[in-house]
């Protein structure tokens, strides 16, 4: 039997499992040919006798650290302020954590824009929360010395596996979704920016409006604003013409709920004069009054998977970088009215 005092080795786990020692290292690492079932038995085992490996020899042995880097732009504190990447992260986490690696935040950069810990070889590879990356910032890891998993994020001209929610099928969705409700007069807000995530999701509405039959010109149809008081007053200019829209589909769940807010505060009843949907079913969708109609993302999951693309990285560090897509889902509930 396993010894639960701290001690647990790694034939332990390997008898407690049926399996060999090369099987449970194998496990840990994230290397070699199993079933996920054996891999998930082994992970779990691990987890409940608080098996750590032995780091300092395995990382000579190995030429490995045992740690993942994570970095996201602007700044921390504003990582842990933002409940989307906080669940992302709880996923990172608890995977990496079962295999045995530990999480280094990177809140440090030198004067090149690169992380100090991977100049310091501090971590195997590097995590880029990227859902607010810019083109300057991906520039700056182009020449980065280990492996890179951008999360939330794509550049085409970086060598780095990337793993996006499929916002273009999410809009595509709620693009539908509106016209079978029977809107045809429709407005979608999003940030004047160029971040990937943000052109998917209108490229996605777009389609969605269109392949539902209704002929709409971008320009009609998207509403681009560099923050959300401008929004608001669009959306009041927009709801004050001849055509006002009577269905609003914004670019993530924070901007639809302070508009159904904005809305309610200036008159208008929401569903019934103007429906809202967001993007991310954070808590406040389900909080929100009505109840927000959203696209949903399994966002612990979203981590987890993420802690499985470096864990392949690392096994197989010569394969071509892999662009992954979580799919994504329309949440019905109470802040779109029929026409």
């Amino acid at each position: 039997m396993a010894n639960l005092s701290g001690t647990t080795k790694m034939s332990d786990i390997a008898a407690l499992v049926g399996c060999s020692v090369a099987t449970v290292s194998n496990a840990i690492n994230g290397r070699g040919r199993m079933s996920d079932e054996m891999r998930q038995q082994i992970l779990k085992r691990c987890a409940e006798l608080k098996f750590v490996p032995n780091s300092a020899g395995r990382s000579l042995r190995l030429q490995r650290n045992d740690a993942v880097g994570v970095i996201y732009a602007p700044s921390f504190a504003e990582l842990f302020g933002n409940i989307f990447y906080a669940r992302i992260m709880e996923g990172l986490a608890e995977t990496f954590g079962h295999a045995g690696l530990d999480l280094v935040l990177g809140n440090r950069m030198d004067p090149d824009g690169v992380p100090l810990i991977i100049r310091q070889g501090k971590v195997d590879a590097l995590v880029v929360l990227a859902g607010v990356f810019h083109g300057e910032a991906f520039q700056c890891l182009r020449n980065c010395p280990v492996p890179l998993c951008l999360v939330d994020g794509y550049h085409s001209e970086l060598p780095a596996d990337t793993l996006t929610s499929d916002g273009f099928g999410g809009g595509r969705q709620v693009g539908g979704f509106f016209v079978a409700k029977g809107h045809r007069e429709v407005r979608m807000i999003a940030y004047r920016s160029p971040l990937y995530n943000i052109e998917q999701r209108i490229a996605g509405f777009l389609f969605g409006l269109r392949a539902a039959g209704l002929d709409v010109q971008e320009d009609e149809v998207i509403m681009r604003v560099d923050d959300n008081q401008q929004a608001f007053e669009e959306v009041k200019r927009q709801l004050a013409g001849q055509q006002p829209p009577t269905a609003i589909f914004a670019v993530n769940d924070t901007l639809a709920v302070e508009l159904v807010h904005v809305l309610i505060e200036s008159g208008f009843r929401v569903p019934q004069d103007v429906s809202v949907v967001g993007f991310d079913d954070d808590p406040i969708a389900v909080r929100c009054q009505p109840p927000l109609t959203t696209v949903g993302l399994g966002k612990r999951d979203f981590g987890a998977e993420s802690a499985r693309m470096v864990f392949n990285r690392l096994a197989h560090p010569e394969a071509p970088p892999i662009h992954q897509v979580q799919p994504t889902r329309l949440i019905v509930r109470e802040s779109v009215a029929n026409r």
